[in-house]
């Protein structure tokens, strides 16, 4: 009796297994009928549940374009799925691809089209339209950072530059020499900033000036970088070599670009890390001062302050304590 049970669960089981075999779509066997014979089992899954419904490429494009035609995006799709998948060296392959992107950028999906656009630019080169894919991508990367997302009421939602900053990167890779790189290289930038990762935005600003410097984003690029290198100096006060930096940078901003709408924030930006750093100074040699009990110490870094920094806020103040430290040590002197 356990030895007929045994045998009617085997035979179960591989009426189950052949059932699956079947559903998945596993390769026709040996001896099934093909129209298409050219070399494109190179890249084929070993199975998918995409099926075409022609029997040869050529056959299938016109069908998924009908299906376009016909007001049946959702059919199209499928279809032009399923002949990359099936006849993926075929020269309908990249066009399908193409078409199957272009559905899903009308239908809202843009993430999911960025990769299958990319998905042409990595397998089939010199195969489609490359610069009006391009300029797809960039048009979705931007609006990245652009749109806005979770709004409720009168809460106006909020930005998603990590979103952009992959496909910006993609685009650079793809195309660093193509007409609207650098633009692509600046919002790279920008996209860092946005996420508050100014030593990135710093090298994406730095980097388009290096490699573009005739484009028209050079000057934005420029104050770009300055102004992530105040950004990181006011973020870490106490950090003077911070502070040095960003002023060379804006220095060096004003000095290339003196026309620039941006003039006069990196004035204020340079007024305020210089006071900044007047400020560290004067804790150094308030230190000295007062904690370490070292006069001469003391003064010397008042003087140095004094000297570096004439017009701070500060210099009055290191004035008053050098005129006291010496009166002091001359009148020990004295006793």
């Amino acid at each position: 009796m356990c030895v007929d049970m045994l045998k009617v669960n085997a035979t179960f089981k591989v009426v189950l297994l052949a059932s699956a075999f079947m559903i998945l779509g596993f390769p026709e066997p040996a001896g099934a009928s093909r129209v298409y014979e050219e070399d494109d089992d190179a890249r084929r899954p070993f199975f998918t549940f995409l099926r075409p419904a022609e029997s040869d490429p050529e056959s299938q494009l016109a069908y998924s374009d009908e299906l376009r035609e016909n007001n049946r995006p959702r059919g199209a799709m499928r279809q032009y799925r399923a002949l990359v998948r099936h006849w993926p060296n075929s020269r309908e392959a990249p066009r399908a691809q193409y078409k199957y992107a272009r559905l899903l950028e009308e239908r809202g999906r843009e993430s999911r089209a960025f990769d299958e656009y990319q998905t042409l630019i990595d397998d089939y080169a010199g195969q489609f339209p490359y610069s009006d894919v391009l300029e797809r991508q960039l048009r979705i990367a931007k609006g990245h950072l652009e749109e806005r997302r979770g709004r409720i009421f009168f809460f106006r939602g909020f930005t998603s530059p990590e979103r952009a900053i992959p496909k910006l990167e993609n685009i650079i890779d793809n195309a660093p020499q193509w007409g609207r790189a650098p633009e692509a290289q600046y919002l790279l930038g920008k996209a860092y900033e946005m996420t508050r990762d100014y030593l990135l935005a710093a090298h994406a600003y730095e980097t388009l000036q290096i490699r573009y410097p005739r484009s028209e984003f050079v000057e934005e690029a420029a104050f770009g970088r300055a102004r992530v290198l105040y950004q990181i100096a006011r973020e870490h006060r106490n950090y003077d070599q911070a502070s040095e930096t960003a002023i060379i940078a804006l220095n060096m901003f004003l000095r290339n670009h003196p026309g620039s709408e941006h003039r006069d924030t990196a004035r204020e930006y340079v007024e305020t890390l210089t006071e900044q750093r007047a400020r560290i100074a004067f804790n150094k040699a308030d230190y000295y001062d007062r904690i370490a009990k070292r006069p001469r110490a003391a003064i010397m870094a008042y003087e140095m302050l004094v000297e570096r920094f004439p017009r701070s806020d500060w210099t009055e103040h290191a004035q008053s304590r050098i005129d006291a430290l010496q009166s002091k040590m001359e009148g020990s002197s004295e006793k």
